[in-house]
């Protein structure tokens, strides 16, 4: 700044030069100097006048920092009150005598001070106006001095920051990544096989199956336990099979929760044969021969199974034939597993003999044998 010593030039202009006026002509100056910046840059102004004003003003007394906070409000309502009156983004260029006028007018007439006195300061180029009741010399050539230093700086970091926001912009820009090319799902082919279905012929529940006729059939157990095999006959089974298989040429499926580990080594089918006729001796000691309905028993005759694992599940077995070409002929099974004996029956008229057996009771007590006839 060069040394400039500024004057009243009209009476108007001393009677209207009071805090408030001078705080509105800093401001006008700094805004104009900023002609494209927006409202919010004015905003930051006033702040940073607020800021410096009160750091500057902690060596006041509590009234006069009253009175210069009070004055810095007045004069930025009287500034943003001449700009939206005006239509216009920065306040127009005036001279000293324009502005004082101009920049008056909004403020209020209860903030307007007696005339002040203008003093010459040399190396300065605000003028420097002393108050009778109001601030000293060097105090207010501080505060103006502070506020343009302020304004300085702030627009200057202004356009480093701008500076530094392109460089920003233009470095993202260049290394966003390019949207991804997305590419339709290729149709699925007409002719794609269907997902199999579970077979008819795979158990869903725990339990001992056999498969005959291509269809699912699940096996009761027999109460007690199977006979060893050197014995001839089992206690009499006195009720019907209730499975009764279509076709003798079938296969087991054990489904278990030990089958992995507690498979059976060895399984076996036996007949069970049904009592047809009974023969016993009266009182005179004649044979008396009679014909008995619904009694089983099982027999010593025995069909070899083989097991095998069931590739699919690790929890079920399968038991077959160790002659794939046989199939047992109709009449009443048993399959054996473990000791167990699990009931079932092909369907069809008897023609085996091994499923026909006559009882003989004697007082000592009863035998069995084969039937002449089925």
């Amino acid at each position: 700044m060069g040394s400039e010593v500024l004057r009243p030039e009209s009476q108007d202009e001393a009677q209207t030069s009071t805090p408030e006026v001078e705080f509105a002509l800093v401001l006008s100056r700094m805004i104009d100097s900023v002609q494209n910046d927006p409202e919010h840059l004015r905003a930051t102004i006033y702040e940073l006048a607020r800021v410096k004003m009160k750091e500057q003003s902690v060596s006041q007394s509590l009234a006069e920092r009253r009175q210069l906070s009070k004055a810095l409000e007045t004069a930025i309502q009287g500034v943003e009150t001449f700009v939206k009156k005006n239509d216009a983004s920065a306040l127009p260029r005036l001279d000293r005598a324009g502005q004082s006028r101009a920049l008056a007018a909004p403020i209020r007439a209860e903030t307007v001070r007696p005339e002040p006195h203008i003093v010459e300061v040399e190396g300065s180029s605000w003028p420097i106006k002393k108050r009778s009741a109001g601030l000293t010399a060097p105090w207010r050539f501080a505060i103006v001095l502070t506020i343009a230093l302020t304004i300085v700086v702030a627009v200057t970091q202004r356009e480093k920051l701008r500076n530094t926001t392109a460089r920003v912009v233009a470095l993202v820009t260049s290394a966003a990544p390019k949207p991804a090319q997305v590419t339709a799902a290729p149709a699925p082919a007409t002719n794609a096989a269907p997902i199999a279905e579970p077979s008819p012929t795979t158990p869903t529940a725990y339990g001992i199956y056999a498969v005959s006729a291509d269809k699912l059939y699940e096996l009761e157990l027999l109460p007690g336990r199977a006979p060893d095999i050197r014995v001839a006959v089992s206690p009499a089974i006195e009720s019907p099979s209730r499975t009764v298989l279509p076709d003798g040429h079938l296969k087991f499926i054990i489904y278990r929760r030990d089958s992995a580990t507690n498979a059976a080594d060895r399984a076996e089918v036996r007949i069970v044969a049904q009592i047809m006729r009974e023969m016993s001796f009266d009182a005179a000691g004649k044979p008396v021969t009679k014909k008995i309905d619904n009694t089983w028993v099982i027999r010593n005759i025995s069909i070899p199974f083989r097991t095998a694992p069931k590739k699919d599940n690790i929890d079920m077995y399968e038991v077959q034939s160790e002659d794939p070409e046989s199939a047992l002929t109709p009449g009443r099974y048993a399959l054996i597993l473990k000791g167990q004996a699990y009931d079932f029956a092909v369907a069809g008229p008897i023609s085996d003999p091994r499923q026909c057996m006559e009882r003989m009771a004697a007082t000592n007590g009863q035998f069995y044998s084969g039937c002449q006839k089925p």
